[in-house]
């Protein structure tokens, strides 16, 4: 099997390039934006041991996907409650990736990765500063003790702290799963506060920032939080997005929440839903990428890494049902 990275304008130039560099038997194995940001970087991947010729060819209707498939995919996007608009720009994208039909993981596999970004947290990197946000209810303070776990079960200690301060018991929450860690929770109630604790440990080791939940149609909500990101460039303001919730709503949210410098989502609550439109959306029109998913309320264990073959699992499992 050989491997390439290709530099593309977008996904069609990208396919173009694949095809004509790789032959039509070429799989797309990760999409991801470009670190400048103009155009997206897409790996490719032949079984074929020599290189085939350009072939003009591939624009002829035989190699497109059929439209048996291609109907197949719409009925199965639609079962997800998934958009018209986004189920046009993944059918747009299936139509050019000649999808075979014989085996419909494959398919999805293939789709998804063309069509969305994969990216997962720097775990196991010393340093970082990783802030959740979101809409009230999607499971943020969760996620960070999460987390946290996850990295005090790797031998290493985070630094947590919470600023949401205004929720009923929301300090209360974090600081039970942060004591049974063994870990001291620090609680910031202004932006000062938080200023000093980044001060005191951005840029030296892990450290894990909780925030309230915030109204995404509230501007001086958004304001706010946009403040607390400001007060330290090493911040990565990450989207917490709940599987299962009205796509519509959450296209809205991963649009207001994107201009806050958001790249990556992490969705929680996969266990508890059977359609996962809204996920599909968020990260369409956000342009986010996908990073983890939290699959339980369960503290230690429970976060699964969210690539194409994941993806593809969440859109067919419950199809059929």
């Amino acid at each position: 099997m050989r491997l390439r990275t290709f530099n593309a304008p977008d996904m069609n130039s990208a396919m173009q390039m694949i095809r004509s560099t790789l032959g039509e038997d070429a799989v797309i194995i990760s999409s991801d934006a470009s670190i400048s940001g103009n155009g997206i970087i897409v790996t490719a991947a032949a079984h074929n041991d020599e290189p085939k010729p350009p072939s003009i060819q591939y624009l002829h209707s035989a190699n497109f996907t059929s439209d048996a498939v291609i109907a197949d995919l719409e009925e199965t996007l639609k079962f997800h409650s998934t958009p018209d608009y986004v189920i046009s720009r993944l059918l747009d994208t299936a139509r050019h990736l000649c999808l075979q039909g014989k085996d419909k993981y494959i398919d999805m596999t293939r789709l998804t990765a063309a069509s969305f970004q994969f990216q997962p947290f720097p775990l196991d990197q010393d340093i970082f500063n990783i802030m959740l946000v979101g809409a009230p209810g999607t499971g943020k303070t969760m996620t960070i003790a999460k987390i946290a776990s996850q990295i005090v079960m790797d031998k290493h200690k985070p630094v947590v702290i919470t600023t949401d301060n205004k929720r009923a018991g929301g300090v209360e929450q974090l600081s039970a799963f942060t004591t049974i860690l063994g870990l001291k929770l620090h609680v910031a109630d202004n932006r000062g506060e938080l200023w000093r604790l980044l001060q005191q440990y951005s840029g030296k080791t892990r450290v894990l920032i909780d925030t309230g939940g915030v109204n995404p149609y509230n501007l001086t909500d958004l304001r706010e939080l946009s403040e607390y990101i400001k007060l330290d460039k090493k911040i990565e303001p990450v989207l917490v997005v709940a599987a299962g919730s009205d796509s519509a709503e959450a296209g809205d949210m991963a649009e207001a929440f994107a201009p806050l410098g958001v790249k990556r989502m992490l969705v929680t609550r996969i266990d508890a839903a059977r359609r996962y439109g809204s996920v599909l959306t968020a990260a369409h029109v956000g342009k986010l990428s996908f990073s983890y998913a939290s699959n339980s309320s369960r503290i230690v264990g429970e976060f699964t890494d969210l690539n194409p073959s994941t993806i593809a699992n969440m859109i067919l499992l419950y199809k059929d049902i």
